[in-house]
């Protein structure tokens, strides 16, 4: 199914271009994202940004032979998937340290070896975060730092809010093993 993004360009002979280029070059591109992240949920959002981009590029890439014109789409390829997922880990990094701080400060009066644990173990969990399966890290950020209820995740999910808690044990269960097995 082609992008909309392809379909939505106006000049008929560039859309064409990129109807093309997209047929012959998706696996290439997909297989390129893939070396960067195996994240299947933003595998899909990194290759339509990636698309974007290139549809802005057109009056270049018609110009380009067969190998340079590969180069470039791996290239492109490769670097907004380096970027999104750079973004992403500021962003879980951010969450975090909000978190801690949050949490430091609900724990007025509380002992600050309880404090130090908690960071230890927050800081654990964030340098074995990438290595979590996508589900996982779901389950785990939208419980713990959005605070969403299991019924809200299993709407989310299209889930029974039984089968949340379970997702959820295992989720832990996949983070404990990871945080473990550093």
């Amino acid at each position: 199914m082609i992008p909309y993004c392809i379909l939505a360009i106006e000049d008929e002979s560039d859309r064409e271009f990129m109807v093309s280029l997209y047929l012959q070059y998706e696996k290439l591109m997909y297989s390129t994202i893939r070396k960067v992240t195996q994240d299947s949920w933003l595998v899909d959002d990194i290759f339509q940004s990636t698309l974007e981009k290139l549809i802005d590029k057109i009056y270049l890439l018609k110009k380009l032979n067969r190998d340079r014109l590969v180069n470039y789409l791996i290239v492109a390829c490769r670097n907004t998937a380096y970027n999104i997922c750079q973004a992403q880990a500021r962003n879980l990094a951010e969450d975090i340290e909000s978190y801690i701080g949050e949490a430091s400060s609900n724990c007025v009066g509380a002992n600050i070896e309880d404090l130090i644990i908690l960071q230890n173990q927050l800081e654990s969990l964030y340098t074995i975060w990438e290595r979590l399966d996508a589900r996982s890290r779901y389950l785990l950020e939208a419980k713990y730092i959005l605070e969403m209820s299991d019924t809200e995740i299993g709407e989310t999910l299209k889930i029974k809010p039984q089968s949340v808690r379970m997702a959820l044990t295992r989720a832990r269960k996949n983070a404990l093993t990871l945080i473990e097995g550093k």
